[in-house]
Order: C-alpha cells, then sequence, then structure tokens
C-alpha cells in the first residue's frame, strides 16, 4: 500500500493545535507511515512507508536556521508545543531559531528527533500515545 497525498493532508488539517500530535501520529500509522521528516529551512515534509517517500509542503513554511543548534532552546520549545501553547508555524520558526534544521518523527521506535546542524541527534522525544 502506498501512501497518498490525499490521506496525509486530511489527517493533518484535522490537528488543531501541537497538542493533538498524539492522535495525529495514531492516523499516520494506520495509514502505514513509518516515519517522516519536517524540513524547517523547506517548510516541507518527507512521508516514508514500506516502498516509497512522499513530499508534501501541506501546512509547512520556510523558515530560516540558526547556525548554532541549542539542545536546551529546542527542548523548552518541544515542552511548550506539548502543552498546546503554539500552534505549527510558531513552533518550526522557534525549532529554526534553536538551530534545528530537521526532525523525524518515527512511529516505529516511537520518538522524534530533532537534529543540530552537524545532522546529530540534539533532542530525542517518545511520541505520546502510540
Amino acid at each position: 500500500m502506498s501512501l497518498t497525498k490525499q490521506e496525509i493532508e486530511k489527517a493533518v488539517y484535522a490537528e488543531k493545535n501541537a497538542g493533538e500530535f498524539p492522535q495525529l501520529m495514531q492516523e499516520f500509522k494506520k495509514m502505514g507511515v513509518k516515519r517522516y521528516d519536517y524540513l524547517v529551512a523547506e517548510g516541507m515534509y518527507r512521508y516514508f512507508d514500506d516502498e516509497s517517500s512522499i513530499d508534501l509542503p501541506l501546512n509547512g513554511k520556510p523558515k530560516e536556521v540558526a547556525a548554532q543548534s541549542d539542545h536546551e532552546t529546542i527542548k523548552a520549545v518541544v515542552k511548550r508545543a506539548q502543552a498546546g501553547e503554539f500552534d505549527f508555524e510558531t513552533f518550526c520558526e522557534l525549532a529554526g531559531q534553536a538551530g534545528v534544521p530537521f526532525w523525524t518523527s518515527d512511529l516505529v521506535l516511537k520518538q522524534v528527533v530533532y537534529y543540530d546542524t552537524n545532522h546529530q541527534a540534539l533532542l530525542i522525544e517518545p511520541i505520546p500515545g502510540l
């Protein structure tokens, strides 16, 4: 089964704020999504299943990424997002300011990995509800 743009869009646009992330991950898992990357500077998602990948901009908007990555800043930003304090665009803006060029949500390992500008894991968070 291959991922479809329509299925992914429907699930993403049903999410109201970052606090609904666990429900979105459940939907993705049902669709066969194994993992997805979010590329901050490009404002682009890359979804992977067993046999293919699909790039979608969805609600992403390109954001500047700071040259220096900061573990404490992204940790604080993630905590605030999990509390539903702001929307996805604000989250991306703040992640960029923390020097995070991309993150991977791995539905198999049940974790989100935020990477630094050297592509090293900066922060690893469990995905709630999986």
